[in-house]
């Protein structure tokens, strides 16, 4: 029997440029299909509904007023509320969850107010937003307070201790 030999260059061409069509037919492969799914993923909030997409452009305004309540100075926590408070719907025409959300930043707000007077006046804004709270005022703020981290905000204010005198400020 004889044997035919094939020539070198030709079994190299066979099998370098083969493997390589192989390689780049799978990895256009794989680039369609995660370019399938990055089109699911964007395109996925066009088709959520108006409130929907309003609390998903919310949620990092949240976040970092949530972050900065647990973890930052007196004035990130009024800078982040007032710009979370801004984004909520005014007052009276959202929804529950809205309403109880505006009453937890203006508790935080009252939380770290170093003004007696100012304190007063933003938990009688809370009791304003929710009269249901304002039976529990100090329950809800213990509750803030233990969501908070680090001092001042990390305990009660002098506003909820009975029996405190109020020594006006020079």
């Amino acid at each position: 029997m004889i044997e035919r030999s094939r020539p070198p260059a030709l079994w190299a061409v066979k099998w370098v440029v083969g493997s390589l069509v192989v390689v780049l037919l799978s990895a256009r492969w794989g680039q369609f299909r995660a370019e399938a799914r990055r089109a699911q993923a964007f395109g996925a909030p066009a088709n959520l509904s108006q409130a929907a997409r309003t609390a998903l452009s919310v949620a990092a305004a949240r976040a970092a007023a949530n972050g900065a309540w647990a973890l930052g100075s007196v004035d990130s926590v009024k800078d982040a509320s007032k710009f979370e408070l801004d984004q909520l719907p005014p007052q009276g025409t959202g929804s529950p969850a809205d309403t109880a959300r505006r009453v937890q930043l203006l508790l935080r707000f009252g939380i770290v107010d170093t003004n007696p007077d100012g304190q007063a006046a933003i938990f009688g804004q809370v009791c304003m937003t929710d009269p249901q709270v304002c039976e529990h005022l100090k329950d809800a703020a213990e509750r803030e307070t233990r969501t908070r981290l680090v001092a001042p905000g990390n305990h009660l204010p002098l506003y909820f201790v009975p029996g405190h005198v109020h020594v006006p400020s020079m």
